[in-house]
């Protein structure tokens, strides 16, 4: 698959994830097999004005490419501004985010509340597209709610308006994560456009991957909350997709490592403040593979600094 120039060598992709997708989670999953990786989405008004919190969750490396840096916003003149900046930064693709369910992005009419209005998609796509060199990517849903399914228009007007390949998550904004997600969306916008269309939504196992692009046609597929804790789907879905040889599951000592992997990661990049108020949620999701769970989340209440934190996973995963 070829997003403009960019090449991406398989179908098995990250999705953005807010709060998730930061530098050192987006190196894991590419070390893991993820061919894309995306960064979390960042308020394009934050960016443009080069606010430091913005421009450290775009930081990134050559080591993590093909990159994509994602970010949300309705007015074309700051969208134009944050691409710009995020071209800057190294990314090798613009991804705008049309499908962010969260209520008071919603609220002021950015995110998910704009696939309501087609044209205007378009429109900010256009003055995108005109501002950087880099592709132009698009994120959307379905539709507004189950009512209104504007994604196949929202994707060609896009791709009119110069978007280089766009990505269907296939529920819509009313429904946010909750229920299940109609695939077939994704099948409805791949028959509209010539673009890459790339999809996600409760594709939760490696199989998954390999039964979404099969029953959608889609040049890809994005994996989100199924890789949180289990950067190992990549892996395996890779070798699904390619016909390659059977991937053993980790060992709970290899997991410990993983963890710790992402976790100094953190560190190093954003601080012990931030990566402390986050440490519960980021190492659950890996240690709910332990027996004693339940021991493992009480102790990383009481974790105060990275020497801590290694003692834990030692005591828990081997």
């Amino acid at each position: 698959m070829k997003i403009g120039p960019v090449r991406v060598a398989h179908p098995v992709t990250l999705a953005p994830m807010e709060e998730h997708t930061n530098y050192p989670f987006r190196l894991l999953m590419k070390q893991f097999g993820a061919s894309l990786v995306c960064s979390e989405r960042v308020d394009a008004a934050d960016v443009a004005r080069r606010d430091r919190r913005a421009l450290r969750l775009l930081h990134t490396t050559p080591q993590e490419a093909p990159r994509v840096g994602q970010v949300s916003g309705a007015d074309p003149a700051v969208l134009a501004a944050a691409a710009r900046v995020v071209e800057e930064q190294g990314f090798d693709a613009v991804d705008l985010n049309f499908e962010c369910p969260i209520r008071r992005l919603v609220n002021r009419g950015e995110g998910g509340a704009l696939l309501a209005d087609p044209p205007r998609v378009a429109a900010l796509v256009a003055a995108v597209v005109r501002a950087v060199s880099v592709p132009v990517t698009l994120k959307i849903r379905s539709g507004p709610d189950a009512g209104r399914e504007t994604a196949v228009e929202v994707a060609r007007l896009a791709q009119e308006a110069g978007a280089a390949a766009v990505d269907v998550h296939a529920r819509s904004v009313v429904q946010g994560y909750v229920g299940g997600p109609d695939w077939g969306v994704v099948k409805r916008v791949k028959e509209a456009v010539r673009i890459p269309v790339l999809g996600s939504g409760g594709v939760r196992e490696a199989a998954d991957a390999l039964r979404f692009l099969r029953e959608t046609g889609a040049d890809g597929v994005a994996i989100g909350r199924g890789c949180l804790g289990n950067p190992w789907i990549f892996r395996l879905a890779r070798a699904l997709v390619q016909g390659g040889a059977e991937v053993r599951p980790p060992t709970p000592s290899e997991r410990g490592r993983v963890l710790l992997q992402l976790v100094e990661g953190e560190f190093q990049l954003y601080g012990p403040a931030l990566v402390l108020r986050r440490l519960a949620r980021t190492s659950c999701y890996f240690a709910k593979f332990v027996p004693d769970f339940p021991a493992f989340r009480d102790g990383v209440q009481k974790v105060r600094d990275l020497r801590d934190f290694r003692r834990l996973v030692k005591e828990h995963f081997g």
